[in-house]
């Protein structure tokens, strides 16, 4: 008796395609579970580090001319990816985004006595060298700091999780990554400290690298996370309820 095999090559192809998009479905899903609690988180940060900074060129009489427009236009770029992810929710009519928002909000605030101590770290620098201004410019670079961080963890994630597939997944977070907010606060770094800080190298100095450092190992470890999600449940009891328990809604 004969075994007989029917083999078909496009058969066969499609069964390998639909194996292939159901793992980046999974992992795009994965992804996402990261994503929104992870990069907003530190997108958050990024704002709150633009906003100082803004306040504290508008004490020093520096918030003026190009400077004023590429901080303007950093913080806009902020905003825009704001509103990208609420039309991403009401888009699959998921009604989470203030709850998210209230999480990358409080999650950020657990982070700011460490992002002040890397503000402190900058301004000891430079201070040392009997700058004016340094509270601002050291806002600036504080700034400049949080924004390359947040980028950097998006771009180290989308890494992870892309290579495993050849499925463009990573395309659809692309809007969370903070690059044109990047490009125009380093020109409000530029515009500020290119006669000032021209001689002062921060990026090599041990504490102002202790700060970084301890921010990213706090990204990276998470803590303050699930704090921070129990806070944002308290304040939105009713989605709590309903994702809980939605036969009861």
């Amino acid at each position: 008796m004969n075994i007989s095999t029917t083999y078909s090559p496009y058969s066969l192809s499609q069964s390998l395609a639909r194996i292939e998009l159901n793992k980046a479905e999974d992992l795009y899903n994965e992804m996402a579970q990261h994503f929104w609690p992870m990069i907003g988180t530190a997108n958050q940060c990024a704002y709150l580090a633009m906003d100082a900074a803004i306040d504290a060129m508008q004490e020093a009489g520096m918030f003026r001319q190009q400077v004023k427009r590429d901080a303007q236009r950093a913080v806009e770029e902020f905003h825009k990816y704001e509103r990208l992810c609420l039309h991403h929710f009401k888009e699959i009519e998921d009604e989470r985004f203030y709850l998210w928002q209230d999480l990358v909000g409080h999650a950020a605030d657990k982070l700011q006595p460490d992002v002040e101590k890397l503000f402190f770290a900058i301004k000891n620098k430079i201070d040392s060298y009997k700058v004016q201004n340094a509270a601002a410019l050291a806002r600036i670079q504080t700034a400049m700091a949080m924004v390359s961080l947040a980028n950097l963890m998006f771009d180290e994630m989308v890494s992870k999780f892309q290579k495993q597939t050849p499925v463009r997944i990573a395309d659809s977070f692309k809007a969370g990554r903070l690059t044109a907010s990047e490009n125009h606060w380093k020109m409000v770094g530029y515009l500020t400290g290119k006669q000032v800080l021209a001689n002062i190298d921060l990026s090599n100095d041990a504490s102002c690298q202790l700060g970084v450092q301890v921010i990213l190992t706090r990204y990276q470890a998470a803590d303050f996370l699930n704090d921070a999600a129990k806070e944002a449940l308290e304040l939105n009891p009713l989605i709590d309820e309903k994702y809980k328990n939605p036969e009861s809604v």
